[in-house]
């Protein structure tokens, strides 16, 4: 009986650790092309205009009531009060995630980013600043992939969230993004989480071994 439990619990923790080992990828908009199925790396001509004009809006229901940063999405001027949609000169991305990163990036689609000629925005995940200055050209569109460093994935891990946090800053540089994702190879799940699991199973194979025995006594 003993040495049945102790290999219940070895399988339980080989279990619990190839589940915790689960990618994980977070998703923020629809890869949608802005909202009229421009390239995610190209230029975004649509119907002459793309990705320009104050009156660009190419958000769904969802979108446009979203608070985790899908706001921001399938919008010109994603951060520019009175060029865009939206009020608001700062806008936070939110990627919730359960247990510990131990590694991930932050990939983003992005179009019109000219900050050389009109000032770069700021931006930060979980407080840590990030470079976010970059000439691709008008009505240009392109996918960038960053990685997070040990200080943003420590911060990321204490909030249990990944706070991507993009503020104006007096620019004039009217962008436009069409989705944001995290991505994990493998996310540690909680200490406390993997033993709940573990003595929770062994608990229930130690009472079934009891009702074998009581079974072949009886």
């Amino acid at each position: 009986m003993k040495g049945r439990v102790v290999l219940i619990l070895a399988i339980v923790l080989v279990a619990a650790a190839s589940l915790g080992a689960a990618p994980i990828t977070v998703q923020v908009g629809d890869k949608d092309g802005y909202g009229m199925g421009c390239p995610d790396v190209g230029v975004c001509i649509w119907n002459g205009s793309g990705l320009f004009g104050s009156d660009m809006d190419h958000r769904d229901a969802a979108e446009k009531a979203a608070v985790n940063g899908a706001q921001i999405t399938d919008v010109y001027s994603a951060i520019f009060p009175g060029s865009g949609p939206n009020g608001s000169t700062t806008a936070d991305v939110l990627f919730p995630f359960f247990g510990t990163l131990t590694s991930a990036s932050l990939t983003i689609a992005m179009g019109d980013f000219q900050c050389s000629t009109f000032g770069a925005i700021l931006a930060s995940i979980n407080g840590v600043a990030l470079n976010f200055c970059f000439d691709d050209g008008f009505q240009a569109t392109t996918i960038r992939s960053f990685t997070l460093d040990g200080s943003e994935l420590a911060a990321a891990n204490l909030a249990h969230m990944v706070d991507l946090h993009l503020d104006r800053n007096g620019s004039s540089d009217f962008i436009a993004f069409d989705w944001f994702q995290l991505d994990s190879p493998a996310v540690v799940p909680e200490p406390s989480s993997l033993l709940l699991l573990s003595t929770g199973l062994v608990g229930l194979a130690v009472i079934a071994g009891r009702k074998k025995l009581f079974t072949t006594l009886a």
